[in-house]
């Protein structure tokens, strides 16, 4: 299980959306729900409550859920009324048909156990009940992406082998797919980001995935990125200003499963 102990309170600091875009995706989610504020939502994966404290601020019914004592200390101290609940995603302490929606943001390319997760979602959920998956996307040869490509071929060189979180993502929601009865996407926002090298490098530092690594490897690994990003970009602060957009994938779910 990942370790958020020291990287909760500056977890937004590398992590934070602009200005609307958590209300963006929140009015999308309402959309989804037919507007009823009065529909029961269920943030698993809640953490510090990037999303999370438009539902509460806005009055809905918002329960959010996070293994990490530590990100949800973080989400109260923003958010002293929020109905906030630590216990793992695959064992929900919730009735079964409990809610009427779950999200699931940013949670599905970390999530090495999906199928028990998304099994326990749709148990607590109500019959035709959806399931809102989001995730941020940005461009697909922008420097984080470069970044991060180059970084995975030189943890493999040294003998550690790349994360498949893209994979475990498409696996799940092929999953919610098959039992879905309808589907739909949406773009719930869509924004402009200044990023440099050493902006990368700073915040994949707090990354959990690669903060399990020994520090010896994280450093010779930073090393070397930093030399080729000096050597691509002619800078470690070389600013490219790029699209990114939050993605919303809707899922209606048949029945119980």
């Amino acid at each position: 299980m990942p370790d958020f102990v020291s990287t909760a309170p500056t977890f937004e600091l590398y992590r934070s959306f602009p200005p609307g875009v958590a209300e963006a995706i929140r009015a999308n989610v309402r959309t989804a729900a037919g507007n009823t504020q009065t529909a029961r939502v269920l943030d698993v994966g809640a953490g510090t409550g990037r999303i999370g404290r438009s539902f509460q601020t806005a009055g809905d019914f918002y329960i959010g859920l996070d293994a990490s004592f530590e990100m949800l200390r973080e989400f109260r101290q923003r958010q002293a009324k929020a109905r906030l609940v630590q216990a793992d995603g695959a064992r929900l302490p919730f009735r079964d048909g409990a809610f009427d929606l779950v999200m699931l943001m940013q949670v599905l390319s970390g999530a090495r156990g999906w199928r028990g997760l998304l099994q326990d979602v749709c148990r607590v959920l109500r019959p035709d009940g959806l399931v809102v998956v989001g995730q941020t996307v940005g461009p697909e040869f922008g420097v984080d992406a470069q970044m991060k490509n180059h970084l995975a071929g030189i943890l493999e060189e040294m003998g550690i082998a790349a994360e498949q979180p893209r994979r475990r993502r498409d696996e799940a929601l092929s999953w919610l797919q098959s039992v879905a009865g309808t589907a739909e996407n949406a773009i719930a926002a869509t924004w402009m980001a200044d990023r440099t090298p050493r902006n990368f490098m700073e915040r994949h530092r707090t990354g959990n995935r690669f903060r399990v690594l020994p520090v010896p490897i994280q450093e010779e690994a930073f090393q070397k990125l930093a030399a080729w990003a000096e050597a691509t970009y002619g800078s470690l602060d070389a600013v490219f200003r790029e699209t990114y957009r939050f993605e919303l994938q809707i899922f209606q779910i048949k029945g119980t499963t």
